[in-house]
């Protein structure tokens, strides 16, 4: 079984070797999410009514499950929890909380310093919905890492 880690120091980039024909793009096995732009992520929001939040949700989510096999996610239960829970309060916390935890754990993996926090993004979802700014910013750092 192949080690990713084990070759993570070496100082040659990471990628297709030098020489070696590479059909399509030249890119990574592993899938990235998408680069959007994070004010629009945050003003799409209350401009659909929360609709395209939660579909942001929902794919966020999902890239970060394909990104990393290691993270363990249900993008639809997700956002039951931060829809629906959120008349609970708890269930919708838990997932944003996690959910910046998810996004930590995909900059580790793509070789950068975890900046994002599951506590900031709580604090700032009060804050007008900058959860969705915050988040999103998080992870385009981690596509542009990985593209």
């Amino acid at each position: 079984m192949f080690n990713e880690d084990r070759y993570r120091t070496l100082p040659y980039p990471r990628g297709p070797f030098p020489g070696f024909p590479v059909s399509g793009s030249v890119g990574l096995a592993t899938p990235s999410g998408d680069m959007r732009r994070p004010e629009a992520v945050w003003l799409l929001g209350p401009l659909t009514f929360g609709v395209y939040w939660l579909v942001w949700y929902y794919r966020a989510n999902k890239e970060l499950r394909e990104f990393d096999p290691g993270i363990k996610v249900r993008p639809a239960l997700a956002v039951l929890a931060v829809s629906l829970g959120a008349l609970l309060l708890v269930p919708a916390v838990v997932s944003l909380y996690n959910t910046g935890c998810r996004i930590a754990r995909a900059q580790r993996r793509a070789g950068l310093h975890d900046t994002v926090s599951g506590l900031k993004g709580l604090l700032l979802a009060p804050a007008f919905g900058l959860t969705s700014f915050y988040y999103q910013e998080q992870l385009n750092q981690v596509w542009v890492a990985r593209n």
